[in-house]
């Protein structure tokens, strides 16, 4: 094969391939709080759990899973066990990963599939946090609401690098996000959740997030697999 023909045939396949990543982007290329929660491990992949004394405070990650959380409770989680009392490890951040509706002392319920935050009494906030695995723009779209029957009162907050993205109160009606954000790799997204200043006081918060590249982010990181994967061919030629 020609030298020209073989750049013809790299430069066609390259851009196919982009437009691929372009027009459909995948499931494993978005990430979702609730749905990519585990146990296995602290950080997991792209997020990690854990609290800080104060918002924007240095993160403390957890170093304690649990499964079940509580006696009795198909609830798995992640622990600061910084309050003494028993079965509580507040702050945490526990996940209800059954097809069932979990009550937890009575009056807070988890249906399937949420993610609930729950804050300290000693100005601990809880938090979940991403950490960008690539350079890009991203959509953030996020509901933090509260889980208690009796109704929340709390803080909650989105950052970034420590910086402020999102303020609100979730008191009890919920509080949502929706914006677009430039980060480069290694960055972080902070979703925290503070007692609202009157201490801990049934504030399990659940929080929907999700965190999705943008279309062009996605071209570029398919432009440069389709380079790489080109100039890796001409080698091997």
């Amino acid at each position: 094969m020609t030298t020209s023909r073989k750049s013809t045939l790299i430069s066609a396949f390259a851009t196919l391939l982009s437009l691929v990543v372009l027009a459909r982007p995948s499931a494993a290329q978005s990430y979702n709080a609730a749905g990519d929660f585990s146990i296995g491990s602290n950080p997991n992949s792209a997020w990690s759990y854990g609290y800080s004394y104060g918002v924007g405070s240095a993160v403390i990650l957890d170093t304690t899973s649990t499964n079940p959380a509580a006696p009795n409770l198909p609830l798995s989680g992640w622990l600061g066990n910084e309050n003494p009392s028993p079965y509580t490890g507040y702050p945490s951040e526990l996940h209800n990963g059954t097809a069932n509706i979990v009550t937890d002392n009575f009056t807070t319920v988890y249906k399937p599939g949420q993610l609930g935050l729950q804050p300290g009494d000693s100005n601990e906030v809880s938090i979940v946090r991403w950490t960008a695995p690539f350079s890009g723009t991203f959509s953030i779209n996020a509901t933090f609401s509260g889980l208690d029957s009796l109704g929340d009162s709390v803080d909650v907050h989105i950052l970034h690098n420590g910086s402020s993205l999102f303020n609100s109160v979730v008191s009890p009606s919920p509080a949502s996000y929706s914006g677009l954000q430039s980060v480069i790799a290694g960055d972080t997204i902070d979703f925290v959740v503070g007692n609202g200043g009157n201490g801990l006081n049934d504030d399990t918060t659940a929080l929907s997030a999700s965190i999705v590249p943008e279309p062009g982010t996605l071209g570029l990181v398919g432009m440069g697999l389709a380079c790489l994967l080109s100039f890796r061919f001409l080698k091997r030629k």
